[in-house]
């Protein structure tokens, strides 16, 4: 398929397209796509190959029928949200969606995260309800892991998305999902190997130097990695 181009106030990029899209092996990728970028085009539109492998690694887990619900921690205007929510109706599982939803907590700004701004404020649960839907969809409103029920600690996940780009949500994030990961599942941290966002390394980094995996990383626009959980024999 002919390659999508981009351009932004100092570059072309040229962004070619799954060649599995010419047998129309991707139907949904419309909507997503229109998903991906609403409210959100000058971060997202240009990231095309972290979109498309969000979308497969997931349809992955889910078409080999890794038990468990879905979440994600850190949601900002909910793009990657609606990308899992539409797989979440799909295949009959829950997304649970982790944030303040109004920007970071001054509490975990701390330590290699202390002189970061408090960003991602220009958002509410309503925009993100206005993209993702409701169906099938829990919002969890608060500080994590703070705002974690004491019912929660009984889930079971087959995929979770950290994308809350500071050290200390990422850490207890890992230490949340990662015990609750069904065999097979799978956690994808955005901005792993994005310099401006340090902490989300260090978290990774310092987790899995205590289990079997480690982190496979992607060459989308932050250096998205992925820890896929060794399946029980």
């Amino acid at each position: 398929m002919p390659p999508r181009v981009l351009r932004t106030r100092r570059n072309f990029y040229l962004a070619y397209r799954p060649d599995a899209e010419l047998d129309q092996c991707y139907p949904e990728i419309v909507q997503l796509s229109r998903a991906w970028v609403r409210h959100n085009v000058l971060r997202n539109a240009g990231d095309l190959p972290r979109l498309y492998a969000f979308i497969l690694n997931t349809r992955q887990v889910l078409d080999d029928n890794v038990p468990g619900d879905m979440a994600e921690l850190g949601v900002y205007r909910g793009n990657s949200a609606a990308v899992l929510a539409y797989y979440a109706r799909k295949y009959g599982r829950k997304l649970l969606l982790f944030d303040t939803f109004g920007g970071f907590d001054a509490g975990d700004l701390t330590g290699v995260d202390s002189e970061k701004p408090r960003e991602f404020a220009d958002t509410s649960i309503a925009t993100v309800r206005e993209i993702v839907g409701a169906d099938n969809v829990e919002f969890v409103i608060g500080r994590f892991p703070q705002s974690l029920r004491t019912a929660l600690a009984e889930s079971r996940f087959c995929l979770v998305h950290l994308d809350c780009d500071l050290y200390e949500p990422a850490k207890a994030g890992l230490e949340f999902f990662y015990p609750r990961l069904s065999p097979g599942g799978l956690i994808v941290v955005h901005d792993y190997a994005n310099p401006y966002w340090a902490g989300i390394k260090a978290a990774v980094d310092e987790y899995c130097a205590g289990i079997p995996e480690k982190p496979v990383v992607f060459g989308d626009k932050a250096g998205t990695a992925m820890i896929r959980k060794v399946a029980e024999p």
